[in-house]
């Protein structure tokens, strides 16, 4: 059997060959007669690695027991199915001729034409400061909405030549938006005078389109004007179109102005006011019939609305217009459905008396005028009521009843006339009149103020003439009262920013302390500076802001001086109309006076001479629902019956049939 044996060599080294202290016995190799082959390997003869692997033939050797070599599992290697190739097919038939199709040359490509490049450097233009202001400005306002931050940033840029202009119309939103809409009216105003660029003067103009409730009617001329030079929609702007009907009006192009008012919405809340000024334009073009039909089409939108002024005003001018139309009993139903706690209400009763007397219901008119000369009405300036109650008893022949009317009269108001009276003549200028309604409100419960009674002043003090200026003073009041506490607030503001920022910073700390996320820290770094820099910006713009209020309050003052001027002449315009008619009412006493005793002279002569007198059914009007009273006073009035009181005297008068025959 032939063996071989394998010495296994390893290299401790690649440029010397390892030399091998080697005892091999030799015995047990032996050799062959056919190979003579021996190996002859001594203990320090060197080998080269080729001579690692030796094959010799050789006797079975004693094999060492302590290294047996395990030969490595056999790998079976699964069965792949071999699936047999089909039959080859040709894809062209052998004697079909196929031809190629043509190929297309390619597009000849134009060489590209290179240039040098000319590499030019640009200087990099960094932010001002005043359009990191600008800014600023801008993030306050439409973003964070701190309008008065924004304010005291865009006062500061209105002192530089490039951004007045942008921060003047900045400036007046800010205004507009805390609400002193008389410094945003200004500020626009001025905007439009100082500056020609066209892009600006846009902006502003579609400001005050949105914002037309600032301005007056005095504005529209110009503002109008601006609106179709720049082709600016207006159709669709109620208060636009609200104001600039009532400037057309002012301006007596009545057909504008109803034309304008036509085109207001029914959604608008001031659409009542519009209808109530196209029936006035409908009067004064004397289409009194178009202007019924429009009030009875709108009151039933509102007529259960009792405490909406306009509202009664509506109605009491369609019971006036039914009163000129003749049509006494829709006029005094008209009058019925005034509020009574609108300062309408007694003026309407007056008027639904003479309604009354007007279609013959001279027991109705002297009933509800006798309820206003009642305790509850006893500080009410009502010299006509006597009138008119004295009339309706003069018609029912009531003679002893008409007289002793028109004596109360006499002794109530010509008294009152003579002080009315030497108030005027010492009063010449308008601002006394002013000071007599200011001092009124201030303690109105004296019974007079410089002679002038108190009820009389009080007839003063609510009529629209005067009403309408002193709310635009009142109006004024509050703008200053806003602008000193946005000033105010705003030097407060100081030390809340200061408290923020402490609070900010130990917030900080702790996260930092914490470990919290990249993310949190920058946050709340962005918190600290933004407190920063509204702090700098506060201490920056509180003097700013202080001396836009000081002019403010200064033009406050000068605009309230001119209204306070105009209420007064409303005033004494309206004092003077009051004894004009308070006079002619006297005069109307004594003309009543001299036909109750002619009255009363006849009737007993008719008497004496036999004549009788029948019963008569009188006229009578009463509410629509049913309800009327007959009444004997025992001191009290129900407030809730005023207005429908009936007197229980009768009508005494002789027929004219009866007169004739005796």
């Amino acid at each position: 059997m032939n063996y071989k044996i394998v010495f296994m060599i390893t290299l401790f080294s690649i440029t010397t060959y390892a030399q091998l202290d080697l005892t091999i016995n030799l015995d047990f190799f032996a050799k062959k007669p056919q190979t003579n082959q021996l190996i002859n390997i001594t203990a320090d003869k060197g080998f080269s690695p080729k001579d690692l692997l030796i094959a010799v033939p050789m006797h079975r050797p004693l094999i060492p027991e302590k290294k047996i070599f395990v030969s490595p599992k056999i790998v079976v290697l699964p069965k792949i199915n071999i699936q047999t190739v089909s039959t080859v097919k040709a894809i062209f038939p052998l004697n079909q001729k196929v031809t190629v199709p043509p190929i297309i040359p390619l597009l000849q490509i134009v060489a590209p034409s290179i240039r040098p490049a000319d590499a030019v450097s640009e200087t990099i233009t960094e932010i001002t400061d005043d359009e990191y202001k600008m800014l600023q400005g801008f993030i306050f306002f439409e973003v964070q909405k701190k309008y008065d931050v924004a304010m005291s940033l865009f006062i500061e840029l209105t002192e530089t030549s490039k951004y007045k202009n942008q921060a003047l119309l900045q400036y007046a939103e800010s205004a507009f938006a805390q609400g002193l809409f008389s410094e945003y009216r200004k500020s626009i105003m001025q905007l439009l005078d100082i500056t020609q660029d066209k892009a600006i003067r846009l902006k502003a103009t579609q400001s005050l389109v949105q914002n037309i409730k600032a301005f007056k009617n005095s504005d529209m001329e110009k503002i109008d004007t601006l609106v179709k030079s720049f082709n600016i929609e207006t159709n669709k702007n109620n208060n636009y179109l609200y104001m600039l009907g009532k400037y057309y009006i002012k301006e007596e192009n009545l057909t504008a102005a109803e034309n304008t008012l036509s085109q207001i919405s029914p959604k608008f809340e001031f659409y009542m006011d519009s209808v109530l000024l196209s029936t006035s334009i409908n009067y004064r073009r004397g289409e009194v019939n178009k202007a019924i039909s429009k009030l009875e089409s709108v009151i039933p939108l509102i007529e259960s609305e009792k405490k909406n002024k306009v509202r009664n005003m509506l109605i009491l001018t369609l019971a006036r217009l039914y009163f000129q139309k003749g049509k006494y009993k829709d006029s005094y139903q008209s009058y019925l459905k005034i509020d009574r706690a609108s300062p309408l209400w007694i003026q309407s009763v007056v008027e639904q008396a003479w309604a009354q007397i007007l279609v013959g219901d001279h027991i109705g008119a002297a009933g509800n005028m006798f309820s206003l000369h009642t305790e509850i009405f006893k500080k009410m300036y009502l010299p006509e009521s006597y009138i008119v109650r004295s009339v309706g008893y003069l018609n029912l022949c009531q003679y002893g009843d008409a007289l002793h009317v028109l004596t109360d009269l006499d002794s109530r108001f010509k008294n009152t006339q003579e002080k009315l009276v030497k108030f005027q003549s010492e009063n010449k200028m308008t601002l006394p009149y002013y000071d007599l309604v200011k001092t009124w409100f201030g303690n109105n419960n004296q019974s007079e103020i410089n002679s002038v009674p108190r009820s009389f002043i009080a007839e003063l003090a609510v009529h629209p003439s005067f009403t309408r200026l002193q709310q635009r003073i009142n109006d004024f009041d509050d703008e200053n009262s806003k602008f000193s506490k946005i000033a105010t607030d705003f030097s407060n503001r100081e030390l809340q920013i200061r408290q923020r920022i402490i609070t900010n910073k130990n917030e900080l700390q702790t996260l930092k302390n914490q470990h919290a996320s990249t993310q949190i820290l920058v946050k709340n770094e962005i918190k600290h500076l933004v407190a920063d820099l509204e702090l700098q910006i506060v201490n920056r713009g509180k003097d700013g802001l202080k001396k836009k209020r000081s002019s403010a309050q200064l033009r406050l003052e000068n605009e309230k001086l001119s209204l306070k001027n105009l209420a007064a002449g409303a005033l004494q315009q309206r004092y003077n109309e009051l004894v004009s008619v308070l006079g002619k009412l006297l005069e109307q006493e004594e003309i009543l006076a001299y036909e109750v005793y002619s009255g009363a002279g006849e009737h007993i002569r008719y008497q004496m001479a036999g004549g009788k007198i029948e019963d008569r059914t009188p006229t009578a009007l009463t509410p629509e629902e049913k309800k009327s009273y007959k009444w004997k006073f025992r001191g009290e009035v129900w407030e809730d019956e005023i207005g429908h009181y009936r007197s229980s005297l009768k009508n005494v008068c002789a027929s004219d049939d009866l007169a004739k025959k005796g």
